[in-house]
């Protein structure tokens, strides 16, 4: 039998959400094959086969994670993610699609429009673990991530602060440059900024980027992840992170 939407949080699991999973595939094979490598990861798995239940299984409760075939009958993968994100109360529910697509493009196309992963069908139990645990760290990491107007130098070129050009977010591990000047997707760049009196360089690899009308703000920019970063700097960053949100040091690390 498939997990049913009472399995998205078990009663053993307390407060914690990070465990209930909900997948969406019209395939019932793959359906339970999916599920059943997630519950073996440790995680509870609700199902769905088409994007309408799975919206109803959002509103009764919310999952940690949903994992969504994009070629869904009626509403598609993409539309149920959008219709996610138009839900204040499920608008932060990370959604990794799956695709037979093995076209190069498609990944992109996926992270431009708000995916947290892509991945193709058929998906090795390792293939998935490791995405699936990616994003739900990234989830607990992003707590920690504030709202900022942060002067960057991107491989030793100033961003423009006349025109609005800045770090918006930034986080111990990476941030978020609002900037019409965009790199192609995992171009790795040299950054350099100033935070609390201290400059700070790191190394730094495109995860996605916005044209304008795209992203959170309808702005242009661009997601990095920091590759490599000093010690000293990134703990100077979770210093600076928590004294600005009140949390306590270590919060999402």
């Amino acid at each position: 039998m498939l997990p049913s939407c009472t399995e998205l949080r078990s009663p053993d699991q307390g407060d914690d959400p990070s465990q209930g999973l909900l997948v969406v595939d019209s395939d019932v094979h793959w359906l339970y094959y999916v599920a059943k490598l997630l519950q073996g990861f440790g995680y509870t798995a609700a199902t769905a086969q088409d994007a309408a239940d799975a919206l109803q299984l959002c509103g009764e409760a919310v999952p940690a994670l949903v994992v969504a075939e994009l070629d869904l009958p009626g509403l598609s993968g993409l539309e149920l993610l959008r219709s996610l994100r138009r839900d204040r109360q499920r608008a932060r529910i990370p959604v990794i699609a799956m695709t037979v697509s093995r076209d190069h493009g498609t990944e992109e196309r996926c992270l431009r429009a708000g995916f947290a992963a892509c991945l193709v069908k058929p998906v090795g139990a390792e293939d998935l673990y490791r995405a699936v645990r990616a994003v739900l760290d990234e989830e607990q990491r992003r707590v920690a991530r504030i709202e900022a107007r942060i002067p960057v130098f991107v491989n030793d070129r100033p961003l423009d602060r006349v025109e609005g050009e800045c770090a918006s977010v930034i986080s111990e591990h990476g941030m978020y440059i609002r900037t019409p000047r965009l790199h192609p997707m995992r171009t790795r760049l040299d950054i350099r900024m100033d935070v609390a009196g201290r400059t700070i360089r790191a190394d730094a690899v495109v995860l996605y980027r916005h044209d304008q009308g795209e992203g959170p703000y309808g702005e242009p920019g661009m997601g990095l992840k920091f590759s490599w970063i000093a010690p000293g700097d990134r703990e100077h960053l979770r210093t600076y992170i928590t004294s600005r949100t009140g949390c306590h040091p270590g919060t999402g690390a």
